[in-house]
């Protein structure tokens, strides 16, 4: 039986809930180790202390108690019709999606509406996975793909960044250019990436099975954690011999942290350093309540292998396991020179010692910061050189001069 899709109901009946999960307790803790430290420093605060303490446990309950019951009547209300349909915007579309970015596995866990599955977008609905659905949604279908996977909080509707500004997205100039056709996905990035992979990978036999016409051409293009997932279901897919993983002519990550990313390793240092003193330990654990897709990012693990059974928090990166990448795909890995979440290491996948992530990737790097790697003019064409096939001049790791431009038409 399938959901009615969520509110914007559901989303406030979601943030009371988060609020007596996550804040009322922090605010609690704090408050109370900051008592104690002050009835400590008094002489005689004992009794006045225990007074405190059960007036504060009172308030503290009767303000959970409303938040939960105030909750608990919004979901009742947003069941029945109260406010409209999140996937209506594309403003609640993407508040949806950086929700499930945060918390997405509890989410899940809950088995709650907010928490999206991965689909096949068009015009920002679901596709129906199968030919009579791909027909509709791609009345013009080609025999060639090119499937762009968005990065963490992100969605389908990402891929329109900055469209007004540079005057085009890729998906415009792969239409123009090529004789590809692009298709979106989106999906709950605070999943593990190893699961969001093998589901990638299903959901890739899906789509070549039931496409309107034959597919002799995939061409897979993520940003940011969406590089992890595509390098994920790549390795899923040739472990259980999924047929689509043999027409895969090109990889593309962009800004993707194969090494890990820096960000969420502050994030984890900033949690421990807060978990030294009493008074700032509640916010630690707020911290540490940030989903499993986000932890991955800090080690850029894709295998369920590297994260099973291990305290992800309590390690900095080691354990990686080599992934085999496509021997007959052409890997692409770009970089921005200003990013402040992936450093240009870890997106090129070259590490200062050791071997590269992948041998026969070809790195690149391009002005720019993170979300600026989402239609970027010098990555536009690139894209359309790499889909058409042609040999393309690429930036070395260092240079970030603008790439040459490809002719128009097709090859």
């Amino acid at each position: 039986m399938t959901m009615a899709p969520p509110r914007t109901g559901h989303t406030a009946a979601l943030a009371l809930s988060y609020a007596d999960e996550v804040v009322v307790p922090c605010v609690r803790e704090v408050h109370r180790a900051v008592a104690r430290r002050a009835f400590g420093a008094v002489a005689g605060g004992r009794g006045p202390r225990l007074v405190h303490d059960a007036v504060a446990a009172l308030a503290y309950t009767g303000v959970s108690q409303g938040l939960r019951g105030a909750s608990a009547g919004l979901r009742h209300l947003a069941d029945r019709g109260l406010g409209t349909p999140v996937e209506r915007t594309p403003r609640t579309r993407l508040l949806r999606s950086a929700v499930n970015g945060l918390v997405g596995d509890r989410l899940e866990a809950r088995h709650d509406l907010y928490a999206l599955a991965m689909s096949v977008r068009s015009s920002g609905v679901d596709v129906t996975p199968e030919r009579h659905g791909f027909a509709l949604a791609y009345p013009a279908a080609t025999s060639e793909l090119v499937v762009l996977v968005h990065g963490l909080g992100e969605n389908d509707d990402s891929w329109d960044l900055g469209a007004q500004r540079r005057g085009t997205t890729y998906e415009a100039a792969l239409h123009a250019r090529t004789c590809a056709t692009t298709v979106r996905l989106r999906y709950n990035t605070g999943r593990h990436v190893s699961d969001n992979g093998a589901e990638l990978s299903d959901l890739l036999t899906k789509l070549v099975d039931g496409w309107p016409v034959p597919v002799a051409r995939l061409h897979l293009v993520g940003h940011s954690m969406g590089g992890l997932v595509i390098r994920a279901a790549t390795s899923y897919g040739v472990a259980r011999r999924a047929p689509w993983t043999s027409r895969v002519a090109t990889v593309v990550c962009l800004g993707t942290p194969h090494l890990g990313a820096p960000l969420e390793r502050a994030v984890q240092v900033g949690s421990r350093v807060l978990a030294l003193v009493p008074e700032t330990l509640p916010f630690a654990t707020v911290l540490g309540i940030r989903s499993v897709g986000i932890v991955d990012l800090r080690h850029g693990y894709v295998s369920p292998d590297e994260w099973y059974g291990r305290d992800l928090t309590a390690h900095w990166g080691d354990g990686r396991i080599a992934a085999a990448p496509l021997p007959h795909a052409a890997y692409h890995f770009v970089a921005a020179t200003t990013d402040l979440v992936v450093t240009g290491r870890s997106a090129t996948g070259r590490p200062g010692a050791g071997d590269p992530v992948i041998a026969h990737a070809h790195p690149a790097r391009v002005a720019g910061g993170h979300l600026g790697l989402l239609n970027h003019p010098q990555v536009g064409e690139l894209l359309v050189a790499w889909v058409n096939g042609r040999p393309s001049a690429l930036p070395s790791p260092a240079a970030a001069s603008p790439a040459p431009t490809s002719p128009k038409g097709h090859p």
